[in-house]
């Protein structure tokens, strides 16, 4: 066969521009190496799992230190982490599924959908789902089930023990980065769904969003999560490391905290929200193309910072250098998590941290020096 010489040299050119890709990307991969181990030794962690979406491909995956601490079993792209408030995005993500399908109206207020619920405040009954979507119900920041059964019924249990509460403010009223910020909210956001779909909320996430988005490794029941892929929960005690802080919480905190998931799985969660956000006509089973961009649609500007905004469960910065992003960050006793989509740059990264302590680490210095990285490649 007789390749012309045309042909010929666009196939060495391309070869060439191959061969650059990949030297680019391992220089790339190479500086972020340093800068996680670099990390992890000024902050004492004991192990992360780092993802990496760029162009609607897996860039990189990839685990560092251990999944417990004085051990030799190193962390990977499977390794699971408790990803805290980056549950949120799932759950209101079901809230918004619903509403797709006619079954929940987002304007409507919650005791249309659940009369049977009460609280000592009369305010309550003036409490929308989009308020609860985007912390300006006037719900607390917390609220813990004594006795709690930890099972299918716990949800059930918990939004029904809140009769003799009150609401921190008329809900509508304020909104605060930190101060209106509500678990309790999203908790009971879960039970909705339960209640409306007819099916246990963790069911209903694992077959309608998980299943869909390709996360086979995760699940908001920890038991469900094979012992040798769980990493351990630890905390600092004066300089010493220390596994302590919680595994999980219980069944009644799955909607607003439970998601155990790794750093391959929300790879494939950002590639599927990427895809949405790309393609107008896309559904690719998980949502519409018009409704992530309702998510994404600023209601309420952080006093703390007028770039940084609340939509429907995700948060949003505006910024000059990188575009518009939406994110969430997780953390509880034990862990810390990140999860960030850059979408004018098709890009997205996740960070999962067996250590609570180096929060601030996981949230804000990793990331933004990956990004650093990357931005220009």
């Amino acid at each position: 066969m007789t390749i012309k010489p045309m042909l010929l040299v666009f196939m060495l050119f391309a070869l060439s521009l191959s061969s650059i890709g990949q030297t680019s990307q391992t220089n790339a991969i190479s500086k972020i190496d340093s800068i996680v181990s670099a990390c992890m030794t000024t902050n004492n962690m004991v192990g992360i799992s780092i993802g990496i979406v760029k162009d609607g491909k897996t860039y990189l995956t990839k685990g560092y230190g251990t999944t417990e601490v004085d051990t030799l079993k190193p962390v990977d792209s499977l390794t699971n982490f408790l990803t805290c408030s980056i549950s949120k995005l799932f759950t209101a993500t079901a809230i918004m599924q619903l509403s797709e399908q006619g079954k929940i109206d987002i304007t409507q207020k919650l005791i249309f959908y659940m009369p049977d619920f009460k609280m000592k405040d009369e305010r309550y009954k003036d409490i929308t789902i989009e308020q609860m979507l985007t912390h300006t119900s006037g719900f607390y920041w917390d609220e813990h089930l004594k006795h709690s059964p930890n099972d299918s019924s716990a949800l059930r249990k918990f939004v029904h023990s809140l009769h003799n509460k009150k609401l921190d403010f008329a809900p509508g009223t304020k909104f605060d980065g930190t101060k209106t910020y509500s678990n309790a909210a999203y908790d009971i956001l879960g039970y909705l769904v339960q209640m409306i779909s007819g099916m246990p909320y963790e069911d209903y996430m694992k077959e309608n969003i998980l299943n869909r988005a390709n996360m086979a490794n995760s699940a908001f029941n920890y038991e469900k999560i094979p012992v040798e892929r769980r990493s351990a929960p630890h905390i600092l005690k004066g300089k010493t490391i220390k596994i302590g802080g919680i595994y999980d919480e219980n069944r009644e905190h799955s909607p607003s905290g439970n998601l155990n998931s790794c750093s391959l799985d929300l790879c494939n969660w950002m590639m599927s929200i990427l895809s949405i956000h790309h393609n107008p006509n896309s559904f690719n089973g998980i949502l519409q193309n018009s409704t992530l961009h309702n998510m994404w649609t600023t209601r309420f500007v952080a006093p703390q910072n007028k770039n940084v905004s609340i939509g429907l469960g995700w948060w949003i910065t505006h910024s000059d250098e990188l575009g518009t992003y939406y994110w969430h960050v997780g953390d509880n006793p034990g862990f810390s998590a990140t999860l960030m989509i850059f979408p004018d740059r098709n890009f997205g990264i996740t960070i999962l941290c067996n250590g609570m302590y180096a929060e601030q680490i996981v949230w804000n210095k990793i990331p933004f020096a990956i990004v650093n990285v990357l931005k220009d490649e």
